[in-house]
């Protein structure tokens, strides 16, 4: 049994699910979702509070499926909360974005009623400003981007599907090199993760969980020229672990 509400949206054009997580103890949501998925993701959050009692909502890095939907959520009480580098960044300069939030850098810690969220920059496991969250008391991680698998699957994935975790993160050419996604695999690895909460696909609980840290450490993944599926002519590029 989850220990947080999973809420899962399927996006056909991208073949992948998009997650958003609610932890039901100060009301602290994780990822808003883009924009066009907004109204499902405030009903399942209604499913299980009143939309106002949320006091966090925290995205990981900055892009629209992490944080698009966050201007709508109607919940006045509610900080938004980011990497100081994504504060830095992305949160400061531009024109209609909250400036009233909260920022962390690497292994600060936010109290929320009976859980401790520890925050880790993960610079370059996609993007300058990643961060991902360890929920010390359960012991749940939440990496973003990383241990991603496509398709639709069960909330926790009871199979191997690192190799197409692989697949995907080639022909998207999500991480530059594999280089920083190693390092931080290797530090994911000693926390001991009870169970793995990422942006896109399946859950995966510490029985499964060595598969894909095998093969992140094992496998070439980096860019070599493909986005999206899309192959870029006279990109050819070496990787560099």
């Amino acid at each position: 049994m989850l220990q947080y509400p999973k809420f899962m949206g399927f996006v056909q054009d991208h073949g992948i699910t998009f997650n958003q997580f609610l932890i039901d103890d100060e009301r602290y949501l994780i990822h808003t979702g883009p924009v066009g998925m907004y109204e499902k993701i405030e009903e399942k959050v209604k499913e299980v509070i009143p939309l106002e009692k949320l006091t966090h909502v925290a995205f990981l890095h900055f892009e629209s499926d992490e944080w698009g939907g966050m201007e709508f959520l109607k919940c006045p009480k509610a900080r938004l909360v980011c990497s100081d580098l994504t504060s830095k960044l992305n949160l400061t300069g531009w024109n209609n974005v909250p400036v009233d939030h909260i920022s962390f850098w690497d292994n600060e810690t936010l109290k929320t009623g009976k859980r401790t969220l520890r925050f880790l920059m993960t610079p370059h496991v996609h993007h300058w400003d990643s961060m991902m969250i360890f929920e010390d008391i359960t012991k749940s991680l939440f990496p973003s981007d990383l241990f991603a698998q496509p398709g639709v699957n069960k909330p926790v994935v009871s199979d191997d599907l690192s190799d197409t975790m692989i697949s995907l993160y080639r022909s998207s050419g999500i991480f530059a090199s594999e280089g920083p996604v190693r390092k931080t695999t290797e530090r994911l690895v000693k926390l001991l993760p009870n169970m793995i909460f990422p942006m896109h696909g399946s859950c995966i609980d510490d029985s499964m969980f060595s598969k894909y840290t095998e093969a992140t450490m094992k496998n070439e993944f980096a860019y070599s020229g493909m986005l999206l599926g899309q192959k870029l002519e006279g990109q050819k590029v070496e990787s560099v672990s």
